[in-house]
């Protein structure tokens, strides 16, 4: 099997009495669907669900062994953020360094808005996901919480503490 060259990823977010969920649709160049992923997370905000869902989206496309990708979402301030063309404020700073890393880590990359109309499919898998009653990760399913630069002092310690 030749491996996928480049592919678009598409990422959504849900939220909803206290909870969140991200939905993501990978698709190759000729529009077949390779992965799609929902996930219900722990409560944050928007921007970092936004964040976490690219990441996630990013993640697992670099693991299908893809070299190109181009992310679509419908989140506007996180666009200009990672196009350098905004800010980023001091709560997103952990989220956007990961996130960069991971979009150089690839031969090419693009970040691009579109209308939550065109992410429709990325859009209902979030909103599955936060139906849909919380559950725990299997362990062997791909967790991008335990990747380095993303781990909070508490979750580092933890890992440490199980070495």
């Amino acid at each position: 099997m030749i491996p996928v060259q480049a592919v678009e990823i598409y990422t959504s977010i849900a939220l909803g009495n206290g909870r969140a969920a991200l939905g993501v649709v990978i698709r190759d160049s000729d529009g077949q669907t390779l992965r799609v992923v929902g996930r219900t997370l722990r409560p944050a905000s928007p921007d970092v669900v936004a964040y976490r869902a690219v990441l996630h989206g990013v993640w697992t496309a670099k693991r299908l062994g893809v070299r190109r990708i181009r992310v679509l979402t419908e989140h506007p301030k996180m666009v200009a953020q990672l196009r350098g063309d905004a800010e980023v404020p001091a709560d997103l700073i952990g989220p956007y360094l990961q996130t960069k890393a991971m979009l150089n880590a690839y031969r090419w990359s693009s970040v691009e808005l579109i209308p939550r109309e065109q992410n429709a499919a990325a859009a209902l898998v979030a909103a599955e996901a936060l139906e849909r009653e919380p559950v725990a990760p299997a362990a062997d399913e791909d967790d991008f919480d335990v990747l380095p630069l993303w781990l909070s002092a508490e979750r580092a310690a933890e890992t440490v503490g199980h070495r």
